[in-house]
This record gives structure tokens, sequence and C-alpha cells, in this order.
């Protein structure tokens, strides 16, 4: 897919929430990436804010590269190790993350500034969805719990273990944030 098919699907977006996901999926597609997510920092800890295909190993995998990269990503470097990489975007204290790449066919400024389209996309209220808020801090939490919920086969007990909480707190957030829980079938 080149650039202007992309815009076109930009444009057919229905919120600033889809624009963000087609945007980090269009990128996860032009780097060859298995995952991609799009993180937020405050200066000493990483925030899931968007992912696709995000599992256990990219969760760790971009942690470490933040742990071990985070002197060059303060400056606008971008953390490369292997076939992963964490990358700085605008604004700052937020990155892209991709997971399973070919690092000769990172192309890093692409990565940046497609990343800060669905960042801001992120932020951005819909025109057309009034009843849409901003994408805050308990959006962030909600897509980072929904991802773990997913990673975890929507096994609240597993899920309250990965947390350190009681099923209980997980069933709380679940009605908090308003999750429907996923049955997931046992083949």
């Amino acid at each position: 897919m080149d650039l202007l098919q992309f815009a076109d699907l930009l444009l057919t977006a229905t919120d600033p929430r889809d624009a963000a996901e087609r945007t980090l999926r269009w990128l996860r597609e032009q780097h060859g990436a298995r995952s991609a997510a799009l993180w937020c920092s405050n200066g000493t800890d990483l925030a899931l804010q968007l992912s696709l295909g995000v599992d256990d190993g990219s969760l760790a995998g971009a942690r470490a590269l933040w742990a071990h990269g985070s002197d060059g990503l303060a400056t606008g470097q971008p953390a490369i190790d292997g076939h992963r990489a964490l990358i700085p975007t605008r604004p700052k204290g937020s990155y892209l993350y991709l997971d399973g790449i070919d690092p000769r066919r990172l192309d890093i400024a692409l990565a940046a500034d497609g990343a800060a389209v669905a960042i801001n996309a992120l932020h951005r209220k819909a025109v057309h969805a009034p009843g849409l808020r901003r994408h805050g801090a308990d959006d962030v939490r909600r897509d980072e719990l929904i991802a773990t919920l997913r990673l975890h086969e929507w096994n609240l007990a597993r899920v309250a273990r990965v947390k350190g909480v009681s099923r209980k707190t997980v069933y709380d957030w679940l009605e908090k944030y308003h999750i429907e829980r996923e049955r997931i079938r046992k083949s």
C-alpha cells in the first residue's frame, strides 16, 4: 500500500480512534512487523496506548528496550535490538514499538511520522461523535487491561495473578471500564 492509499484509509475512518488503529496497522504492514504498539511515558515507565498483535513477549521486549535505551530515546534516538525497535515520536514522551521487523527494512522517519499521526488521532475528539472523550488515563488503563485479557485468553484468574490483584478487582475493572467479558471456546 502506498501513501495515497493510506491517506484514503484515514479519510474513511469513522472516528479518531479508528484512524489511529488504521495508522498503526499500516505502519505494521509497511515494516513487515509481527506486532506494533503505541506507548507513552511519564519519564520513568511506559504505558500502553494502542496495540496490534502484541503478546507477553512484545510487552517485555518494549519494556526491555525502554530500560536499556532510555538515554538515547530521551535524545530522540531509536532503540533497536535485533528484530525489535522502539522509536521516539512527537509529542515527546510517545513511542512506536515494532516487533518482528527486518532491521534493513526499517524506515525510522516514516515510522516516527506515522506514529505521530496515530498518537495525535488518539488525543483528538471525534467531530461526528460528541459523546467520544479524549484518550485519557482511564482509556489507557482500559486498553492495557483489554490487551492483557486477550493475551491470557480472558482467563481472569491468570490476569489477576499477572497484575498482582484479586479476581474481584479484575471484575471491578471490567465493570468500571465497561468491558464485556469475552468467552473463549476451548478446543
